[in-house]
């Protein structure tokens, strides 16, 4: 049954753990633009991406003045009235090997007071994200809601899915 017994005491350890291996697990996502106005309507994520950044405009410079590129990014130009509150540092997601998991993180632009950030999940709850060092895991069915409107339709890809 797996247990060690002990030789000298009448007892046995179980050791078990949740983790399973990630080799069978999805390691890539596809990100639908529901609402709002971005540079593509569909866009496929990563694990090996790193930071997967989410904003007004493709390339900006953050408040600690280096530069970023948005890789999915709403034109600030446009005329969808959902383009106007998403700030140009808004949320990135990025990829947890231990969870296997991708992750959304707000930036200093999509929590309060200014604009938010909200994930409405598969079962209809809706989790507000408020603070940048906490992150909500994405799952299958996640519809991400940046600032008041623009939604994004998430779900992993099966190995081997290109699309």
């Amino acid at each position: 049954n797996g247990a060690i017994k002990s030789s000298t005491l009448p007892v046995a350890i179980h050791i078990s753990t949740k983790k399973q291996s990630a080799l069978n697990k999805p390691t890539s996502a596809k990100i639908r633009v529901l609402n709002g106005e971005a540079e593509k309507s569909e866009y496929v994520i990563r694990a090996e991406d790193g930071k997967i950044y989410i904003g007004r405009e493709k390339n900006i410079q953050a408040s600690d003045g280096f530069y970023r590129e948005n890789f999915i990014a709403f034109p600030g130009d446009s005329q969808n009235p959902s383009n106007k509150y998403i700030s140009r540092s808004h949320a990135h997601i990025e990829w947890n090997n231990e969870e296997a998991a991708f992750y959304l993180f707000p930036d200093e632009g999509g929590i309060p007071p200014r604009n938010k950030i909200k994930v409405r999940l598969a079962n209809g709850s809706l989790v507000k994200l408020q603070a940048t060092q906490i992150g909500h895991q994405l799952k299958n069915g996640d519809q991400i809601i940046i600032g008041e409107s623009a939604l994004l339709d998430f779900c992993y890809l099966q190995p081997g899915e290109n699309k």
